[in-house]
């Protein structure tokens, strides 16, 4: 009787035992067949992730960029002095920091946005965007009025070759609960499918706590404003500062500012639909001038 039974039972506990290992075969084969999870390719040796591009060099003159913008930050022009700069570049991304030093606003001074000016220098010798920054306290708050040099220098910027995108770069309170935050007029100033292009390339590297139109760049005499007008796509980037480097070596970590580089750096690229080139060696600047970077 017991041996009936036995026989009887084996058949099943057969099935029942081959049964995860039919199941795990199959799931393998179905990874296998789409290059394993979320369809990368799993060969031996291919990579599974992008290499990283910013170097360590790009953050070092970056932060000794910064620190020579502070000793101006509030330093009025000289007579005939300029008080900011244009830097001519290949990419159809055009990249403005109108607050990169200390702006005069209704008579009164307001503080810069530490790290926008180095941010923006880095991009144009890293990414090849044109760029309009300033290097003195503004006579004329550039994101506030249109009056002004600054924004007969951007006028003249799009009329010599039309951008397929500006970004207008400021520095948010370290309280703000966003890494960044897209002005966008109420979503008319930029297409949707550029700005989540950018979001996803900021994402891809880090920033990833997003806001849109906490600032929305609408009132007031803005550079994105100014922009859309003419037609071009605009976004005001307000950069929480934890992500931007201050005058202080090593304030905040130099990692994020990193990632955050790297992400502008990438989005550039694919709007001017190349390839990110490889680095042939570290960048340098030029001894009298942090801020005059050239990359080999």
């Amino acid at each position: 009787m017991l041996s009936r039974l036995s026989n009887l039972m084996a058949p099943i506990s057969s099935r029942v035992a081959t049964a995860p290992v039919a199941l795990a075969l199959a799931v393998m084969a179905a990874g296998c067949a789409a290059g394993g999870p979320g369809g990368s390719d799993l060969r031996e040796g291919a990579p599974l992730f992008p290499r990283a591009w910013v170097i360590r060099e790009d953050t070092d003159l970056a932060g000794a960029c910064e620190a020579r913008l502070a000793q101006s930050y509030e330093t009025p022009p000289g007579p005939g002095e300029p008080w900011f700069r244009v830097l001519p570049g290949r990419s159809r991304v055009l990249v403005t920091a109108p607050h990169a030093t200390a702006q005069t606003r209704e008579g009164q001074t307001k503080a810069a946005d530490a790290g926008t000016g180095s941010l923006a220098v880095l991009l144009n010798a890293l990414a090849g965007t044109r760029v309009i920054y300033t290097t003195r306290l503004s006579p004329s708050d550039p994101n506030f009025y249109d009056d002004n040099e600054f924004k007969q220098a951007l006028a003249r910027a799009i009329d010599d070759r039309r951008p397929r995108a500006v970004l207008d770069l400021h520095a948010s309170d370290s309280g703000r609960p966003y890494d960044v935050d897209f002005g966008t007029m109420g979503g008319t100033s930029l297409p949707g499918e550029l700005l989540s292009r950018l979001a996803g390339a900021l994402r891809a590297e880090g920033p990833a706590a997003f806001s849109q139109d906490f600032f929305p760049a609408a009132r007031n005499q803005t550079v994105t404003r100014f922009v859309a007008a003419r037609g071009v796509p605009a976004v005001q980037v307000e950069i929480n500062a934890t992500w931007l480097l201050g005058s202080r070596a090593g304030d905040p970590p130099r990692q994020r500012f990193a990632q955050l580089l790297q992400a502008l750096v990438r989005f550039a690229a694919s709007v001017d639909e190349r390839q990110v080139p490889p680095r042939r060696g570290a960048p340098s600047a030029d001894p009298a001038d942090p801020c005059a970077i050239s990359v080999p």
